[in-house]
C-alpha cells in the first residue's frame, strides 16, 4: 500500500501568480472545487506547501488504483484488453 494524499482546491487561481497558477496546474487542478488523488512523495509535498493557503489537504493509505492519472489509465485499459 501507498501512501497517497487527495488535495482540494478551494479558493479561485483568479488573482493568484502565475507561479502558483503554474504549481496548481502542475497538481493537476485547474479549477475551484477540483480534486485529485497523489502520490505522497517529496516534490508533490513542496507543491502543495506552496499553496497551503488555497489547498485542503487529506492523507490516506491506499492503492493506485484510486489515482486518475493518464499513464495509469491507459496501462490499466491495455492490461484489460
Amino acid at each position: 500500500m501507498a501512501s497517497l494524499i487527495k488535495v482540494k482546491l478551494i479558493r479561485s487561481l483568479s488573482k493568484c501568480t502565475d507561479r502558483q497558477i503554474g504549481t496548481a496546474n502542475g497538481l493537476g487542478l485547474f479549477r475551484r472545487g477540483q480534486e485529485k488523488v497523489l502520490k505522497d512523495t517529496i516534490p508533490i509535498r513542496g507543491m502543495v506547501m506552496k499553496l497551503q493557503h488555497m489547498l485542503e489537504v487529506e492523507r490516506f493509505d491506499g492503492d493506485d488504483s484510486q489515482r486518475q492519472s493518464a499513464r495509469l489509465r491507459k496501462a490499466r485499459a491495455t492490461s484489460n484488453a
